[in-house]
């Protein structure tokens, strides 16, 4: 795989894929797939279908690279493509997947397997599950707010949204999660030990 002189800066990186540069994609794949990978698995959870979307998210992003206004921020760029594509992905599980040939699935990093005791993923399973109830905006904004821990700025503009409507639909999100977890006999009790659902 061609290398690139040095460490290039992230507007050096966009550039060198606008131009079509060999080892441009492979590059940005290498600074950028865990951190695409950890937006889809906290807002999905572990999917058999992540793979898949880390593919798509990158092929989109390929395909829309004339539309980065802020090279300098290629990382936000990516992570609002991973957002939206997983948007769709809640919407539609039957959505057809497309392969653009940017990366074969064999190319893309396995989903780490996470060995945790078994009431905490038998927890976290379920709380997945719950999430699937939640409009996709809601289920987005909670996920990348209380389960990846972002700030409310971020979360804003990962969605393309402002910060107002974030918090609307935190505040809903979390009331119905609120609802739902202290009624099921997994979550109840770690919901009460947990008071990171409570802080918008």
């Amino acid at each position: 795989m061609h290398r690139f002189p040095g460490v290039p800066t992230d507007a050096a990186l966009v550039a060198a894929l606008q131009q079509r540069r060999p080892g441009a994609a492979a590059l940005l794949f290498e600074r950028y797939g865990s951190y695409v990978e950890r937006l889809v698995v906290r807002v999905i959870g572990l999917d058999a279908e992540v793979p898949d979307m880390i593919n798509e998210v990158f092929a989109r992003a390929f395909e829309r690279l004339d539309q980065v206004n802020d090279p300098a921020a290629l990382k936000g760029w990516l992570g609002s493509i991973a957002i939206f594509t997983t948007r769709g992905f809640i919407r539609d599980r039957r959505s057809r997947r497309r392969f653009l040939g940017f990366f074969s699935p064999d190319d893309l990093p396995d989903v780490p397997a996470i060995t945790t005791p078994a009431e905490v993923s038998q927890a976290l399973a379920r709380t997945y599950q719950l999430l699937g109830s939640l409009p996709a905006e809601e289920r987005i904004a909670f996920a990348l707010r209380f389960m990846d821990g972002m700030g409310l700025a971020e979360v804003a503009e990962m969605m393309g949204v402002s910060i107002g409507t974030v918090k609307r639909r935190l505040a809903r999100a979390q009331a119905r999660f609120s609802n739902a977890a202290k009624r099921d006999p997994i979550l109840k009790e770690h919901f009460s030990k947990d008071e990171r659902w409570e802080a918008l």
